[in-house]
């Protein structure tokens, strides 16, 4: 994938020349207020109805004087109304929602009467792309409410949770997102990655963004702070470069579909320098081994170097040692590792004081384990998962399922036969979402990796 140059050059223009861009008013611009909840057939109290907003955006809003727009009613929301990033508003009608989706349409406008966000039932409305239709939402109930917060995915239910977030019972959001977080060579800036696990990733972009980054530090994103926008059109990966300010970030994504809006909190840490200089770390795979190449420069107070390698760019593990010689000066290490199902590799340098640093992040093309030695249904999967693998002798293997934050989130031991292995797995344990599954014989290195959904 060719490297992104974001827009946020810009931003650090404007944080070295102080408040030349004039946020004090235009902060509330980077709130997001979508309609998130609702309920029908006046069931909710004192025989109203009613609509819940949330702002899924990084920073407040101002909806004051904001309108909400009903077949029968319109509702005008109170002058100077702010409304927190992460923070819900209720409003209460005083006539009835239709109880039926294809005779509801809602909308929301800003005090300018442009449309923030509309949902309908209606085929008429549906015209609109900006409106959300809710003739596909699933279950029974008179309230209408996202899958999640911001989820593009709608739900009937018998019970509502107005002025609280709709993630019942472990609901997972439909979009799944994970996080990469890194310095560029030469610790000359920093940059994020955030890539979309979901099989249909493409159907997401193009991916609209709203970065904030803390320059006072004090935790909050608000009107001392400095904040960008952009887009990026190449799926799996949203990447932003160029973030050349140490410190607190927040950004807000938004998929092409207006809703599925997800925040995320990332931190670009100071690059610490130390006796031992990294000049270049890189690698390549041609499809039978992992070959790398580090260039170190160092007065022999290093103590160990040593290769780790990750799943999705953020948990890392030890991988093997680096040979280097115990001088000082410039080495340059030709090494090779065996292939793993591991995409992400860095470098670790540890001093006689123990003092530990790292490289930037090396991502590598590898390729898929022959569909012959393993498969695994259904998938997407619910409670069992049946499992057909091939082993060269009868041992033992571990079963692990990563979290697409890189958390182990199940292991199990299993039997092997040697030849052709049919293993039935119980997962009524697991939530949700999208795993990366492991499979590692007692007797190899090499683990055998497949992606998987439980639905």
């Amino acid at each position: 994938m060719n490297v992104k140059i974001s827009k946020l050059n810009r931003l650090m223009i404007a944080l070295l020349m102080g408040m030349i861009l004039g946020l004090q008013a235009g902060v509330f611009a980077q709130g997001r207020v979508v309609i998130n909840e609702f309920s029908t057939g006046s069931s909710y109290k004192n025989g109203q109805d009613f609509i819940e907003l949330k702002n899924v955006g990084i920073a407040d809003a101002n909806i004051g004087n904001f309108t909400l727009v009903l077949d029968n009613e319109i509702i005008r929301i109170p002058s100077n109304t702010i409304l927190p990033a992460g923070g819900f508003y209720v409003a209460s009608t005083t006539k009835m929602i239709a109880t039926e989706a294809n005779s509801i349409t809602i909308s929301l406008n800003d005090s300018t009467a442009k449309l923030v966000d509309g949902i309908s039932g209606r085929a008429a409305n549906l015209i609109n792309a900006s409106v959300e239709s809710i003739l596909n939402a699933t279950g029974k109930g008179s309230f209408f409410a996202r899958k999640t917060d911001g989820d593009c995915f709608w739900q009937m239910d018998a019970a509502h949770t107005a002025g609280a977030s709709n993630g019942k019972n472990g609901a997972i959001a439909s979009l799944q997102i994970s996080k990469l977080v890194a310095m560029n060579t030469n610790c000359i800036s920093g940059k994020v990655n955030f890539t979309v696990e979901n099989t249909n990733a493409a159907s997401f972009f193009t991916m609209n963004y709203v970065i904030g980054f803390d320059a006072n530090n004090d935790g909050k994103f608000n009107t001392s702070d400095r904040f960008e926008k952009g887009n990026d059109s190449s799926a799996p990966v949203v990447e932003i470069n160029n973030l050349y300010s140490t410190g607190s970030y927040k950004v807000m994504l938004e998929p092409i579909s207006g809703c599925n809006q997800q925040v995320f909190d990332f931190k670009i840490d100071p690059c610490i320098t130390m006796a031992v200089k990294l000049k270049k770390f890189t690698g390549s795979n041609n499809g039978k081994v992992n070959n790398f190449n580090v260039e170190i420069e160092t007065d022999a107070d290093l103590k160990e170097l040593r290769l780790e390698g990750s799943f999705n760019g953020t948990q890392f593990e030890k991988v093997s040692n680096v040979p280097f010689q115990h001088r000082a000066g410039l080495q340059n290490i030709a090494f090779n590792s065996n292939p793993t199902q591991q995409s992400y590799f860095r470098i670790a340098m540890t001093d006689v004081n123990n003092k530990t640093t790292y490289s930037p992040v090396v991502r590598l093309s590898v390729s898929e384990q022959p569909i012959s030695k393993m498969s695994a249904s259904p998938n997407p999967f619910n409670d069992i998962i049946q499992l057909q693998l091939q082993s060269e002798k009868t041992e033992k293997a571990v079963v692990q399922f990563y979290a697409t934050n890189g958390a182990l989130a199940l292991t199990q031991t299993i039997d092997l036969m040697s030849g052709q292995n049919s293993i039935r797995l119980q997962t009524s344990q697991l939530q949700k979402g999208m795993y990366i599954v492991s499979i590692r014989n007692a007797s190899s290195q090499q683990a055998q990796i497949t992606r998987l959904m439980k639905g």
